[in-house]
């Protein structure tokens, strides 16, 4: 982990409320791995207050040429300022933070076949997951994408092995990655070993709890919550433990968790 200032290489909309900035990447914060974060000051003066957090969508290169990613949505003042940066300003960044997804090898180390969701803005940090897995595999992971309607979803050359799926039907498939994953992969039966890592909102990733405990599969979720530190000191980003044992702290303690442990 390391804060310092980090030129902007790129800045571009992917869609209608969907950007991707790109950031050179200071080689003594280390590599980040799929499903870790940022924190971003969004402004250059004390406003807004809080830094941001952002997972990383990608990582590339290495040493003093790396180049680091995410995907962010207009969502306030602060990603309105992120959206006005342009290539060769700075912004200031903290980072890598918590824990992420298995790594690629460990998914051969169980014996279990990798299946990715995201929804929306959680898709992220899904990409830079089958980036990796696609290092490791010959066969690319199936990767499910939910959207709102056709005017999210963001201008990407999406992996082969992509599905999309739109709350309206005006793309792809008419439903949720929920509702892909439950009747239309080829996945029907609980025999098949399977490890869901998904990214998204709560309501998708506690339907993907559900189903994932129905087939006897495992799952790995990046949880998400608004964070005030990003560090563990706040414990602003509190999630409810399923054994009721009290709170997780989203942002080091996670944000991603096994998919049993998390009250969805």
């Amino acid at each position: 982990m390391l804060q310092f200032d980090a030129e902007i290489l790129e800045n571009r909309r992917l869609s209608t409320d969907f950007f991707q900035m790109e950031l050179a990447w200071d080689p003594g914060a280390g590599r980040p791995e799929p499903g870790q974060f940022m924190t971003v000051r969004a402004g250059e003066g004390s406003a807004p207050l809080l830094r941001r957090p952002f997972a990383f969508s990608g990582f590339s290169g290495s040493g003093g040429s790396s180049r680091a990613a995410f995907i962010y949505q207009l969502r306030g003042p602060a990603t309105r300022l992120l959206a006005g940066r342009r290539a060769g300003d700075s912004v200031d960044v903290l980072g890598p933070l918590g824990h992420g997804f298995p790594a690629a090898a460990d998914f051969a180390a169980e014996g279990s076949r990798p299946l990715l969701a995201a929804g929306g803005v959680g898709l992220g940090p899904l990409l830079f997951l089958a980036a990796e897995i696609r290092e490791e595999q010959t066969a690319p992971p199936p990767l499910i994408l939910g959207f709102r309607d056709a005017d999210a979803i963001p201008e990407l050359d999406f992996p082969r092995g992509t599905e999309i799926c739109t709350d309206d039907g005006s793309a792809g498939f008419h439903g949720t990655p929920t509702d892909w994953i439950s009747y239309c992969g080829p996945l029907a039966g609980p025999r098949e070993n399977r490890r869901i890592c998904a990214c998204g909102p709560g309501p998708m990733l506690s339907s993907l709890a559900r189903l994932v405990a129905e087939r006897l599969w495992r799952g790995s979720f990046s949880a998400e919550a608004w964070m005030a530190c990003g560090v563990g000191a706040c414990y602003g980003c509190a999630i409810e433990r399923a054994d009721g044992r009290g709170f997780f702290r989203v942002c080091s303690d996670g944000p991603v968790f096994d998919s049993e442990e998390i009250k969805w």
